[in-house]
Formats: structure tokens, sequence, C-alpha cells
């Protein structure tokens, strides 16, 4: 997004490498954008918070996919899995405050879709608000304000349309613009899953 530059370079080969991993394994990827904040009340200044919660909610939805994923094996003869795919961009707002983007990759034929966010029942965007509650040690009401999927948050990729991947990648992109990221403090501004 040259709107955006400069971006760092490091990350998006991170980015690329997470999107290529997810592309070959899969040949449908399901791939969407949250964005999650910390409440004001978390002392997270930019020179001495760890990215320990982030940590926490990618363990915590990990966690929630593989329990759905067991609960859909035993209800059907055969029922895709995924490995979850995540790239992560910490950034320093407005009044110094830490949030993180991310995107977030998944076997389509196992998970195509959000949900409705304002749903009772379980779909993806309320495992991201379960995970993100877990990682903050809230209730799941208090941290859905905390989180936040931009407008047009998810993508299908198709292996054989690049075009897909392309759109993907260039919306993405704009976590790993420069401004606003904050390093040199001993923490990491970025990471993503392996493999």
């Amino acid at each position: 997004m040259i709107e955006y530059l400069p971006m760092i370079t490091e990350m998006l080969e991170s980015l690329y490498d997470v999107t290529s991993c997810a592309v070959t394994q899969y040949s449908r990827v399901f791939a969407f954008r949250v964005d999650l904040r910390l409440p004001t009340w978390i002392d997270a200044e930019a020179d001495g918070f760890t990215n320990i919660t982030i940590s926490k909610f990618f363990e915590s939805l990990k966690a929630k996919i593989r329990h759905n994923r067991a609960r859909a094996s035993e209800m059907a003869a055969y029922a895709h899995d995924t490995k979850v795919r995540y790239f992560w961009a910490r950034e320093v707002g407005d009044w110094g405050r830490v949030h993180y983007h991310c995107t977030i990759l998944l076997n389509a034929n196992a998970y195509n879709w959000l949900g409705n966010f304002r749903s009772a029942g379980e779909n993806m965007a309320t495992r991201v608000f379960a995970a993100w509650a877990s990682a903050l040690g809230v209730p799941v009401d208090q941290a859905k304000e905390l989180v936040h999927f931009p407008e047009n948050p998810a993508f299908l990729l198709r292996r054989e349309d690049p075009g897909s991947i392309a759109e993907f990648f260039h919306r993405a992109s704009y976590m790993c613009k420069a401004a606003t990221k904050h390093s040199g403090y001993g923490h990491h501004g970025y990471s993503s899953s392996r493999g």
C-alpha cells in the first residue's frame, strides 16, 4: 500500500512467508484481519509492556479451534482440520496506547466466514472475542469493545488464483508500515506462526 510508505521489509517478508505456507498447504485459505486493543487500565507504556497478552490470545484461539475441530470430527465422518497461521504487528497509537494488527489464515474447507459479530452462538468472530477476553482476563462483553474488525476483513485465497492472493497481500501489507511502530525496548514489533 504505497500510501503508507515506508514499509518494513522484514515484516513484509514474514507476512509473505506465512501466506505462502498457508496457500501451499491448502488450495483455499480463509484469511481475516482483526485489530486488538488493550484496555486503558493496563499499563501499556511502549517501553515497559511485553507481548505476553498477544501470545496468550493466539494460544487461546488455537485451543478454541482445536476444540471445535475435535467436536466436528465427532459429528461427521470426515471433518477438515486446519493449522492456525498468523501474523501480527504491534503499534503504538495516539496517546501512547499499544494495539495489535493481526491476520489469521485457516483452511477454507474448515472455516470460510467470520459469522455474525452479535451472535451468541459459536462462530469465528465469537472465538476471537473469547480468546481476547481470555488473554486479558476480562469478561467477553468487555473484550468485545476492544476488538475491531476493519471494513471487509475477510478474504478467500485460492492457490489457482494469484489475483486473490495479491489482493489479500496488498491489504495486509498495511500492517507492515513503519509509521507507529515502536522498537528498541526489548519487545518484538511483530511476529508470525512458524511453518
